[in-house]
């Protein structure tokens, strides 16, 4: 469960404690509120710009997706008004490059990341006016679980939250049995992750880490060092509907 406590020992003062399980069932539920709790299963890759640009308004977050004057390593931003409204940034020259190969995956990750820490940490600013830069080093799908006490731990978090949202955990899973089933159980590991990366329209990166995060694949010679955070006791049934 996420929960707010006092930490005079954390850079803002306060912090969010949750576990990585908590984050993927509270992004899933965004996850299946955009789509009605209708996924199409043969297209379930999310509208992330969509729901940036339009479903989150109704909740005081406005977005600029094409911000100029952003420091050259940025590649998008958290603002946090004193009355609580927010507004997500996206650098221009990230935004422009969205519809290219190479860029497309890193446009919808900062957009999901963005969107988390929009959603969850406003209470880091409470009252305040205040900033989350995202810099190119803090866009890590591997970016393991820090200390507490590290001002790290927000870009794990909103990380974890960018994973959960662009592939979210049953609906990812249900997926990784789909392509399974259609070639083997011992399809090339190539085919599989490439599959779930045009799925999901996110990095190669990202569909390879997502499964390693969700126990779904461990490879030989695993070098990411990735946190045992309670994934296995995340509630596995949804209430949706297939169409």
């Amino acid at each position: 469960m996420m929960q707010w406590v006092d930490d005079r020992k954390s850079p803002y003062g306060r912090k969010l404690v949750c576990t990585g399980a908590d984050i993927d069932e509270a992004m899933e539920a965004h996850y299946l509120k955009a789509f009605n709790g209708t996924c199409n299963v043969d297209r379930p890759a999310f509208d992330v710009e969509n729901f940036v640009g339009e479903k989150l308004r109704a909740d005081g977050i406005e977005f600029e997706p094409e911000a100029t004057g952003l420091p050259h390593d940025v590649l998008g931003m958290t603002r946090f008004n004193p009355d609580g409204t927010r507004l997500i940034r996206i650098a221009a020259e990230l935004y422009q490059a969205r519809t290219s190969a190479i860029s497309r995956g890193r446009f919808r990750f900062t957009c999901a990341h963005e969107a988390f820490h929009a959603i969850f940490h406003t209470q880091l600013f409470k009252g305040k006016s205040g900033r989350s830069e995202c810099l190119e080093r803090h866009i890590r799908e591997d970016h393991v679980e820090p200390v507490l006490t590290s001002s790290d731990f927000v870009e794990w978090q909103a990380n974890r939250g960018a994973a959960a949202l662009l592939m979210p955990h049953s609906i990812f899973r249900e997926q990784v049995t789909r392509l399974r089933a259609g070639t083997g159980r011992g399809a090339n590991l190539d085919l599989l992750i490439q599959g779930l990366s045009d799925l999901f329209e996110v990095s190669r990166q990202s569909a390879q880490i997502r499964l390693q995060t969700l126990k779904l694949l461990t490879p030989p010679g695993d070098d990411f060092a990735l946190e045992f955070d309670g994934i296995d006791s995340f509630r596995e049934q949804r209430d949706r509907k297939w169409s």
